[in-house]
């Protein structure tokens, strides 16, 4: 299992790549310095789709490895249980981006729970995990 420990390492650059740039759509969007297009949408549904795909290898990860029972606590259940809140963020703002009317309402509605996602998502990557 540890080429898929080296999956879901590396994978993680891919969110963050696409969180910063559905972030800085959203943000543009949300300040009127553009209108919320398919370009947006797409970016939008590219982020919870990497979201989705992450946790999905987390998840294989924690079951076959029995993680849960580890002896760091921040790998057994914080680790998992703020990332299942992170997918849920940006899972919200997705929908409610698409249900707002207004081009700057959907950019602001993405912009504030994809970036609240992309705080939880950092805040709860161990410290061993970071390449300092």
């Amino acid at each position: 299992m540890d080429w898929l420990i080296e999956v879901h390492s590396v994978f993680r650059w891919v969110v963050l790549l696409v969180a910063l740039a559905a972030i800085t759509l959203a943000v543009l969007s949300a300040l009127g310095r553009r209108e919320w297009d398919a370009v947006n949408d797409r970016t939008a549904f590219f982020f919870t789709l990497a979201m989705d795909l992450q946790l999905l290898i987390g998840v294989i990860l924690w079951v076959v490895e029995g993680r849960w029972s580890s002896s760091k606590t921040a790998l057994s259940w914080l680790h998992p249980l703020a990332m299942i809140a992170a997918v849920g963020l940006a899972h919200v703002g997705r929908v409610r981006s698409d249900r707002a009317t207004a081009s700057a309402d959907r950019g602001r509605q993405a912009a504030i729970f994809f970036a609240a996602s992309l705080v939880v998502v950092i805040i709860a990557i161990p410290l061993y995990a970071w390449p300092l």
